[in-house]
């Protein structure tokens, strides 16, 4: 507006609007206040198949635009704050990208599951800074234990993602005669298939051993087909993971 006074938001902001776009990269990470990227350049990130030139940014074209998980920061349509991470990692240091993941972590901004969740989805079909990312990951994740309800949310975001459907969480199952027969950590209940996440450090008890093998039989029995993935499946192998459950699904293209 004429009048207004100049700032580096309200040149941020029109950037945006006028490319249908969000703020990303280092001025997205500017925008979140991530420690160490003050107001600088413009980036702003639109879909690939977009053709637009900004005199006032720099434009960076995404075929994942869509797990981009856009929030509004300062009034700027802006990436996610993990998806920012992402991308600042494809071009910047091995050791700057430390220090950003230090302060995130530090600050309590994000945590390493959702680190992992955002380079995960972006992994499978190749993304600048999955490298740097996975790298960092393997040296500092660690042995750091999984929340089961988060690591639920995690592997159900994979499955929707890759177009498989969105499965029910913490589903409760019943016999036909009402009586309960299990809950199970994701399910899709129309295909009768349950999916079960089994970690070292909530299944792997005495009592887990005991019980889990009963639950499943029934569950068996009752005409559902039980899936059961690791950690490892998920981190390793997501792959695999995406095609047992769709076999299982009887989806097309397996």
């Amino acid at each position: 507006m004429s009048g207004a006074p100049d700032s580096w938001r309200r040149c941020a902001r029109a950037s945006v609007l006028s490319t249908g776009g969000l703020l990303s990269h280092q001025a997205a990470a500017a925008n979140h206040g991530l420690d160490g990227f003050p107001e600088g350049a413009i980036e702003v990130v639109i879909p690939k198949d977009r053709r637009i030139k900004s005199n006032n940014a720099t434009v960076h074209r995404s075929t994942q635009l869509g797990k981009a998980d856009p929030t509004e920061v300062n009034g700027i349509p802006t990436t996610g704050l993990e998806r920012t991470v992402l991308d600042v990692a494809g071009v910047v240091s091995y050791r700057r990208l430390e220090w950003l993941i230090d302060a995130v972590l530090r600050d309590g901004q994000t945590d390493w599951p959702s680190l992992f969740d955002v380079w995960l989805r972006h992994s499978i079909q190749g993304r600048n800074g999955c490298g740097p990312v996975r790298r960092l990951l393997d040296e500092r994740y660690g042995d750091t234990a999984i929340p089961d309800s988060k690591w639920n949310r995690m592997v159900g975001r994979l499955l929707a993602d890759a177009g498989v459907g969105t499965p029910a969480y913490e589903h409760t199952i019943r016999d036909s005669e009402g009586r309960f027969l299990a809950r199970v950590d994701l399910a899709y209940a129309r295909q009768r298939v349950a999916i079960e996440l089994d970690s070292v450090k909530w299944h792997l008890n005495r009592e887990s051993f005991e019980s889990d093998p009963r639950r499943k039989n029934k569950l068996a029995l009752a005409g559902w087909i039980v899936l059961t993935f690791t950690w490892a499946d998920y981190a390793d192998r997501p792959g695999d993971l995406l095609r047992v459950v769709r076999s299982a699904l009887g989806i097309c293209g397996v």
